[in-house]
């Protein structure tokens, strides 16, 4: 069977909706008092590992940005279109709560200030949004990557990626050295950036339609098939090797999600996962606060299970709604802004 690269474009929302879900289920077995039925327990190692979906988001938005830059390569128009998608419902949702949490509550307009800029992520290590302070580093830096590197016809892409991934690393290393302390704020956000300079290689292929060699197919099915194994054995720490495992786990995930979805061909499925895919951001960040909210909630009560079932109701819930009206918001203020 021929499969294309451009299968991960075909269904990006479908396996952005994997990535979204799978993250929100691994953030509910985050909680102490939060547990699986017995029936369940089987999953608990690939669930607990759902922290694995930032690396399929970070790959899709290596291939999503390439296209946007291919076809529109105005910078000024990509820096605004990039920046609105992320700051709106970052103002909508997270906004909001901080509003309430530090002005109106605690009358701390200093700390509002430092969450809404990131200093608090990355100066003080606060992760609340630690993945949109990496997402808009890496929206800076990506037109720079376009036009010397994967633009670049008299170099060797690949080569050039697996160099720069090589230095990224060799950088932790002596960063891990000679600042732990602030390193270990971070790292959640920096040791992720090798797995968005690939997808921003495969971008590149998916663009233009080449074959899945029958090699990458194998390698990755091997890989994804290990991945399983690695979740329940863990073998290796995965933040002491810089997340490395979930380097190579999340792009082969992504690639053979995609086939199976291909191979499947089912409207329902496809539906499902392309509404929650759609917007994925918006959940991500809605859900974060929902959590939140949950624990200081009556329904948080004494048995573990029962929590994590009422937390995947009330969050999967709540931030489906919020996000579809946030979603209504964003369109309502970017007409607004195109008259």
């Amino acid at each position: 069977m021929i499969i294309k690269w451009s299968i991960l474009s075909k269904y990006r929302n479908e396996l952005y909706g994997i990535s979204i879900l799978w993250i929100i289920l691994f953030h509910g077995l985050q909680f102490k008092n939060f547990s699986l039925s017995n029936e369940l327990k089987i999953l608990d190692g690939i669930i607990k590992h759902g922290n694995c979906g930032v690396e399929i988001f970070l790959f899709l938005t290596g291939i999503s940005l390439y296209y946007s830059l291919k076809r529109h390569d105005n910078l000024r128009r990509f820096y605004l279109n990039r920046l609105k998608r992320i700051f709106l419902p970052l103002l909508i949702i997270d906004g909001s709560y901080w509003t309430y949490i530090y002005i109106i509550k605690e009358n701390n307009i200093l700390k509002f200030i430092e969450n809404i800029t990131f200093y608090s992520f990355w100066v003080k290590g606060n992760q609340q949004v630690w993945f949109i302070a990496l997402i808009i580093l890496l929206y800076l830096i990506y037109p720079i990557l376009f036009k010397f590197i994967l633009e670049n016809r008299k170099i060797n892409k690949l080569n050039y990626i697996i160099c720069l991934c090589i230095s990224i690393y060799v950088f932790l290393l002596l960063f891990k050295y000679f600042d732990y302390q602030w390193y270990k704020l971070i790292e959640i956000a920096i040791t992720r950036i090798p797995v968005f300079l690939l997808g921003c290689y495969c971008g590149i292929l998916s663009y233009e339609n080449r074959v899945i060699s029958v090699s990458v197919k194998t390698i990755s099915l091997i890989i994804f098939i290990i991945g399983i194994g690695y979740f329940y054995i863990k073998p290796i720490s995965l933040v002491q090797n810089f997340r490395i495992p979930y380097l190579f786990i999340g792009p082969s995930i992504t690639v053979w999600m995609a086939i199976c979805l291909e191979i499947i061909e089912n409207k329902n499925i496809n539906i499902f996962l392309r509404d929650w895919g759609g917007v994925s951001l918006e959940l991500y960040l809605s859900h974060i606060v929902l959590r939140r909210i949950f624990l200081n909630s009556n329904f948080y009560s004494d048995s573990a299970v029962a929590n994590f079932h009422k937390y995947l109701i009330f969050v999967m819930f709540f931030s489906f709604v919020v996000s579809k009206c946030v979603n209504l918001v964003e369109k309502y203020i970017k007409g607004i802004l195109q008259k």
